[in-house]
């Protein structure tokens, strides 16, 4: 079971928005971004989860009602908001799809699960920081879902074959056929694997309305766009299994 997972949100810890893109011009552009994801995942029938991040959740309304009508999950993405914030937000969001938000996922900034558990989320999804030192690190964490203040706990997945999480970056820069290889030889071990991507990877690195480390520059846009229709190909060609989180855990 493969569960594919996209985070609608503005790189964590970029506070630096260039000065030609308008707040609009931004939100504007993140949604065509994710419109293209849409449109493969629709292309090959697989349902995904979206996790959009808690400061841009209540401008994107519409977007997020698109991706829900089409049969996909919404869930919360934390970068740095406070409880207050998130509940807020998650009321809006559920008032406006009209369905539960059970799902938070957090990375650098994590709450404490009793908080989470509070605001009504029934699962994390943690995940880690994607660098360019990945290479010579393995994940900190369990790769294994476990319970913790009655929340279901669903760290990154990790190759048991090349010891590479199967994070945004991984996907962006590891040759096709490895990371297809690091697939099967992770599925023939575990029962499910996570994948995760980011829409901002749709931009064309000249057109990037914020700024990123040069070596996250490598493979976007077009060639982001391609790896994910050459993932999608291969998943329908190996009759994987496709979920949602929520799907998956309950």
């Amino acid at each position: 079971m493969i569960l594919l997972t996209f985070n609608i949100s503005i790189p964590e810890n970029n506070d630096k928005i260039k000065n030609n893109y308008s707040d609009n011009e931004l939100i504007l552009s993140i949604e065509k971004n994710t419109k293209i994801i849409l449109l493969l995942l629709e292309l090959h029938g697989f349902l995904a989860t979206f996790f959009v991040e808690v400061s841009i959740a209540n401008r994107v309304h519409k977007l997020l009602k698109t991706i829900s009508l089409s049969g996909h999950e919404i869930a919360l993405y934390n970068v740095n908001s406070d409880m207050e914030t998130i509940v807020k937000t998650k009321q809006n969001l559920e008032e406006t799809l009209e369905k539960p938000i059970r799902g938070m996922r957090q990375k650098s900034h994590r709450l404490p699960y009793s908080d989470i558990k509070k605001m009504e989320f029934i699962y994390v999804s943690n995940i880690e920081e994607s660098t360019i030192n990945f290479l010579w690190r393995k994940l900190t964490e369990k790769t294994e879902i476990y319970t913790e203040n009655e929340l279901t706990i669903v760290p990154e997945s990790q190759s048991p074959y090349s010891q590479l999480p199967f994070n945004d970056y991984v996907l962006q820069m590891t040759p096709m056929k490895y990371y297809e290889n690091m697939l099967l030889e992770s599925l023939k071990r575990e029962e499910y694997v996570m994948i995760y991507a980011n829409a901002w990877q749709i931009y064309e690195k000249e057109n990037l309305p914020f700024y990123l480390p040069f070596y996250k520059k490598m493979n976007l846009g077009r060639r982001f766009e391609d790896r994910l229709e050459n993932l999608f190909q291969f998943i329908d060609e190996q009759e994987i299994a496709v979920s949602r989180m929520k799907d998956y855990l309950f």
